[in-house]
């Protein structure tokens, strides 16, 4: 498969996106209070759910960034707007994923029910990016030969 192909011959692009996508929420969170960090974690760990879906979700748009990198060297059968969607697609499953985790920093854009339809539904907006991003890698050829 050719995303296998393109984790092999671009690791640093899939780990170095997974690890900064998963960070991401801390960082946001960061500019709002000192403890970020600690809060982010801890609320990883007591929702076990949500946290799987975000680690999942991560994983997932670091091996769409590496293939997306494969694809732009070494696309024999894609086209370019191909990718543009798949690119699309993983935005959209960034923004999905991420806003529930940055509740802090995104109340002050939205109404108060639309944080709290966001909180509560957070594991559901993270499934939803999961499959974005995986019908992303399927635009860009990731589970073909």
């Amino acid at each position: 498969m050719r995303i296998v192909k393109a984790l092999k011959e671009k690791p640093v692009h899939a780990l170095a996106s997974a690890i900064f996508i998963f960070l991401l929420p801390s960082l946001i969170q960061r500019l709002s209070t000192s403890l970020a960090f600690e809060i982010w974690f801890k609320t990883f760990f007591e929702k076990p759910l949500s946290g799987t879906l975000y680690l999942m979700l991560s994983l997932l748009f670091g091996a769409f960034i590496s293939l997306y990198f494969y694809n732009r060297n070494k696309c024999i059968d894609c086209k370019k707007k191909d990718i543009s969607a798949g690119f699309g697609g993983a935005t959209l499953g960034f923004v999905l994923g991420i806003c529930p985790a940055c509740i802090s920093f995104i109340a002050f854009l939205l109404p108060l029910s639309a944080t709290i339809l966001l909180t509560t539904y957070a594991p559901v907006f993270t499934l939803l990016s999961i499959l974005a991003l995986g019908f992303s890698i399927h635009k860009l050829g990731g589970f073909k030969k």
